[in-house]
């Protein structure tokens, strides 16, 4: 039986999308819509700048004296390249919500591998459609470039040539089909391509010039060959693997999910109140990201900065892992009536490094109802979350070391049987055997009371008669705080209960608890 070799090749060929943040230097800087010119220059001359200072004349390599003649109310950032880094890395995980093979292309370009994710949302269109509308809500722009290899889409989002797909198609096999046919192979797609995108060294692209070539048609129409022979073979490597004649396979990012955020105002922020709409936007996009990647966060931080004042950073502590707006945002507002300390805010920051995965509640249908759950369990959750909220609150207020838990310890001394557990950490401690021989009473002296003796037993305001022990307890010999003790149930003559012990090493009494 004869095999179809093109649907061989259609099922094995790959499927790249990608992002080309031509303005991030910009945005990162002002993702927010304005009308004002803000430009972005590096060794005084400007690189970058948003569409407002374009129309007023100005262009890359002007000087900031040349921006100022023409218009005075030009804004002006140096390039942060650390932080296009990381507000790229941000977006690669960003993206992770439509494919796991998201690769960073520095400086400003990520790599989407979507074939294996075409059905799962409709088709190409459909995918393009939820990553710009996406981008824009987030403040960014991209260029959008489909191939087969990873370098041609680099190339076509680079470039700003625009693929044309079918529109509206959703989540058939016969629309699916019809656009992978749309994107032509990565040889042709890129004919009328200009040499100058080619991401190759500028005596190379320079050399194609003079020799007349002109385009990626006449390129690639050249003998490999004598390529080789005359630019190297790099750059026949990178010809082969940019046309899939050569494996490219990509680094992707760990899917270990990171996240970071944040607003650079134009302007001074005097009135730390005057915070709280970018505060929410902030919070609102984490809260996407939460909801996209399936997580909760018990744990994330603000950051406060200005460029004359030292930064201020507050964190938010919950008591278990959420994913709530509202609470987000009561628990920001808390911590933001706080700072009083910082007279002029430009940039404000969001990031989250610690998640969980996302454990949803659900309510009773037939809560009210004969029908209703009788199990208590979905109740047992509304109250756990009453209570987690009332715990938040205390903790935004009065600080996230005031509010912890208690637990017993794995240690025999009494004083140090216990400990206390921070809500966001939970390191409870459990005993292998829950049921205690020996009662212990409820109520511990904090110091402990020398007891005098009468006839060799102890006495407090009267004889004591030992009821029941010796439960000898000897540890902690290797932290230096050993405890050699035997410890006993004593009635006074009034009938209360007292727990107290004969020192081994002194043989002196001493009161330690007392019985409810």
């Amino acid at each position: 039986m004869a095999l179809n070799s093109t649907s061989i090749e259609e099922e094995t060929a790959g499927l790249w999308l990608c992002l080309h943040f031509k303005q991030l230097p910009v945005e990162i800087f002002s993702r927010i819509q304005t009308n004002k010119p803000v430009v972005v220059t590096s060794k005084q001359r400007i690189q970058y700048m948003n569409i407002t200072a374009e129309e007023l004349g100005i262009r890359v390599g002007n000087s900031m004296d040349t921006a100022y003649t023409l218009n005075s109310q030009i804004i002006n950032f140096e390039r942060d390249e650390e932080k296009e880094f990381t507000v790229l890395s941000h977006l690669a995980h960003w993206a992770y919500q439509f494919t796991p093979g998201v690769s960073i292309k520095t400086p400003h370009s990520l790599l989407l591998d979507i074939k294996g994710c075409l059905k799962l949302f409709g088709g190409i269109t459909n995918i393009k459609s939820k990553i710009s509308t996406g981008l824009f809500k987030l403040g960014y722009t991209a260029c959008i470039g489909v191939n087969e290899t990873p370098l041609a889409a680099l190339l076509l989002a680079e470039s700003h040539l625009v693929e044309n797909h079918t529109a509206g198609s959703r989540s058939t096999k016969n629309n699916s089909r019809k656009e992978s046919e749309d994107i032509s192979n990565s040889i042709g797609s890129l004919q009328t391509l200009p040499t100058t995108h080619l991401r190759a060294d500028a005596k190379i692209i320079e050399s194609l010039r003079q020799m007349g070539i002109q385009d990626m048609g006449a390129l690639l129409k050249l003998p490999l060959d004598g390529l080789n022979r005359r630019f190297g073979i790099f750059f026949t490597d990178y010809l082969q693997r940019l046309t899939g004649k050569k494996p490219d396979p990509q680094k992707f990012i760990s899917e270990t999910p990171r996240f970071f955020s944040d607003i650079t105002f134009l302007s001074d922020i005097t009135n730390i109140q005057s915070l709280a709409f970018p505060v929410k936007r902030l919070i609102s996009e984490l809260c996407d990201f939460l909801q996209t990647r399936q997580l909760h966060i018990n744990q994330f931080t603000f950051k406060l900065s200005h460029r004359s004042h030292t930064a201020k950073n507050f964190s938010i502590y919950l008591a278990n892992p959420e994913n709530d707006a509202a609470m987000f945002l009561m628990l920001t507002q808390l911590q933001l009536d706080k700072v009083d300390d910082m007279p002029e805010v430009d940039n404000l920051r969001l990031i989250a490094n610690a998640f969980c995965p996302a454990d949803s509640v659900s309510g009773d249908l037939f809560h009210g109802t004969r029908f209703y759950q009788k199990d208590d369990s979905i109740h047992n959750k509304a109250d756990q979350a009453r209570t987690n909220h009332l715990l938040n609150m205390f903790r935004a207020r009065l600080g996230p070391q005031t509010c912890f838990g208690l637990s017993m310890a794995n240690d025999h001394r009494p004083e140090k049987a216990w400990k206390t557990v921070r809500l966001n950490q939970k390191d409870y401690w459990f005993p292998e055997n829950e049921k205690e021989e020996n009662p212990r009473p409820l109520y511990l002296l904090n110091v402990l009371q020398e007891l005098g003796t009468r006839n060799g037993s102890p006495f407090l305001g009267g004889q004591l008669e030992l009821t029941r022990g010796p439960e000898r307890i000897d540890f902690g010999w290797w932290d230096g705080n050993d405890s050699a003790r035997d410890y006993y149930i004593a009635r006074h003559p009034c009938g209360a209960l007292y727990w107290v012990f004969n020192h081994l090493n002194t043989g002196k009494w001493y009161l330690h608890g007392i019985f409810s």
